[in-house]
C-alpha cells in the first residue's frame, strides 16, 4: 500500500479528495479522514474552504468529511496531486 500524507489529493470511490489526517484506525484497520475536492462553490452556508492549486481553483467540502479505510483511498493521477501550504493551512485551521 502506498504511503498516505497529510494535503495528498487521492480517490475514494471514484471521487476526488483531499487527506485532512493519517494515522487513524477503523475497524481495526489503517485510516484517514478526507474530504472532497470540488470545482463548484458549495450551495447555501455548507463548511468549505476554497484553495488554489497549480492547476485550477477548488473548494475543500469540510461538510462531508469522513474517515474511511486507508486501502480504499488510491491515487488520483492526476493534477494537482497536493495542496501546496497556504490552502492546506487554511483547510486544517477551519476543521479545528
Amino acid at each position: 500500500m502506498a504511503a498516505k500524507h497529510v494535503g495528498m489529493i487521492m480517490k475514494h470511490d471514484h471521487e476526488r479528495v483531499v487527506v485532512l489526517r493519517v494515522e487513524l484506525t477503523h475497524d481495526g484497520a489503517d485510516a484517514v479522514m478526507v474530504a472532497p475536492l470540488v470545482h463548484t462553490a458549495p450551495a447555501g452556508d455548507a463548511r468549505a474552504v476554497k484553495v488554489k492549486t497549480w492547476v485550477d481553483d477548488y473548494w475543500v467540502r469540510l461538510d462531508r468529511t469522513r474517515v474511511v479505510k486507508a486501502a480504499d483511498v488510491v491515487h488520483a493521477w492526476t493534477g494537482p496531486g497536493q495542496l501546496r501550504r497556504p490552502g492546506l493551512t487554511a483547510v486544517m485551521k477551519e476543521l479545528r
